[in-house]
Formats: structure tokens, C-alpha cells, sequence
């Protein structure tokens, strides 16, 4: 009696890790098997089935990683708007992470694009704090050469903005920072070098904390101020 509960024991292991490893096979395999009764035999025994949290938390690694995809690095373009310009902001979609109706601005306000050096644009952003209390910080920098009059005149009517920037990465992709509840500050630092090799430039950050959200997918049309 003791060989037999020593074997079925042991095939509860195996059936579990096959199962852990393989699960839509397996279930396809215990369906097989006895469709009436396999699928939820295996559920039984492993855990595994559908409705599992497995099911919820695994994605295939071919899903994630596809060699023939490129994966470049990099913004390409950057749109601003005050927060207060915003008379819309949408609702998320079902995902969590995606904005598929597009923001509406006040009259007479829109997004304007924000040029800056090739190669210099990145969007960030990253959890903090204890656990319990985590949230996201949302971050957007970006790199414009030269010291110019026009230049610093962006840059003073900026301080103490509250803003929402939407920036396109290399893969088309286009990220907001910031949400209707809470904007993305400004900030600069601009260095003349010391050297005639060395950058004379300004860096720009748009940076914000406690979003419970990453920086959100948006897939509508970016809506321009006019002129």
C-alpha cells in the first residue's frame, strides 16, 4: 500500500511540473484523455486550468521576444500641453494601458511639438516606495543643442508648468506622461562646456511621481494648436 501512495504521489510531481511547463498542452493532452472529466481532473491535481492564476500571470516567451522584430531605441518626435489647456482627457481602455479616444483641448489651445537633437529622446518610468504604498513615476527627457534667446525664452514661461507630453518612440508608439489628475513637471539644466569640444546644450526633463498608472499608450490623433 505504502509502494502504491509513494507512486501516485510521485505522479502527482510529474504531472504538476509537466503541467507548470506545458500547460495548454497538458490540458489539450487531459482532454484528450477524457474530455468530460480530463480538463478538470488535471485542474485538481496541479492548479492549472483557464481560469488560473497561471494562466493569468505566463506569457509565452515567443509572444515577448521575436527575433525578426526590430526593437529600436529613442524618441523621434515630442508634443506639450499645459494640463489646465486639456478640457478632455479620456477615459482609459479595458487593457489599463491604452488611450484610444483622443484628448480634447480647450479652444484655441492644442499640443505643440518640441524639437530636439537626434538620439538624445528617452521615455522612463519605474515603481517606488514600500510595498502597499508603490506608485509609477513618469519620465520624458530630451536633449536641444545650443544656447539661444529663443531658447530661454521657452524655458522661463515653463517654471512651475504643469504639463502632459506625449512622446513617439522608434517603434511608432506614442507615450503620454502625465494624466488628467496630475501633470509632469519641468525641469532644465543647461551647460555652455568648457571646452570648444565639449556640448553646449540644454537637457529637458518632464518628470512627475504617485501615478498608479505607467505612461499610457495612445493611439488617437495628436491634436495641434493651430497657427
Amino acid at each position: 500500500m505504502k509502494n502504491v501512495l509513494r507512486g501516485l504521489a510521485l505522479l502527482s510531481v510529474l504531472l504538476l511540473i509537466v503541467g507548470y511547463a506545458f500547460p495548454h498542452e497538458a490540458m489539450a493532452l487531459a482532454h484528450a484523455v477524457s474530455p468530460a472529466h480530463g480538463p478538470a481532473v488535471l485542474a485538481s491535481l496541479t492548479g492549472i486550468g483557464s481560469g488560473s492564476a497561471l494562466a493569468c500571470i505566463v506569457t509565452p516567451i515567443e509572444a515577448i521576444v521575436l527575433d525578426d522584430c526590430p526593437n529600436p531605441g529613442g524618441l523621434t518626435d515630442l508634443h506639450v500641453i499645459r494640463r489646465r489647456d486639456i478640457l478632455t482627457f479620456p477615459e482609459v481602455d479595458a487593457d489599463g494601458v491604452t488611450i484610444s479616444t483622443a484628448i480634447v483641448p480647450k479652444p484655441d489651445a492644442g499640443f505643440v511639438p518640441w524639437e530636439f537633437a537626434q538620439d538624445s529622446g528617452e521615455v522612463n518610468h519605474k515603481s517606488s516606495g514600500d510595498a502597499g504604498t508603490q506608485s509609477i513615476s513618469h519620465e520624458l527627457n530630451v536633449y536641444v543643442p545650443r544656447g539661444s534667446a529663443e531658447t530661454d525664452a521657452v524655458i522661463q514661461s515653463a517654471l512651475n508648468g504643469d504639463f502632459v507630453v506625449i512622446g513617439r518612440d522608434s517603434n511608432g508608439n506614442q507615450r503620454i506622461a502625465g494624466d488628467k489628475r496630475r501633470g509632469v513637471k519641468f525641469e532644465h539644466d543647461y551647460k555652455s562646456g568648457k571646452k570648444g569640444t565639449d556640448k553646449n546644450g540644454t537637457d529637458f526633463k518632464f518628470a512627475g511621481e504617485g501615478f498608479t498608472h505607467v505612461p499610457y499608450y495612445y493611439t488617437a490623433a495628436i491634436p495641434l494648436k493651430a497657427g
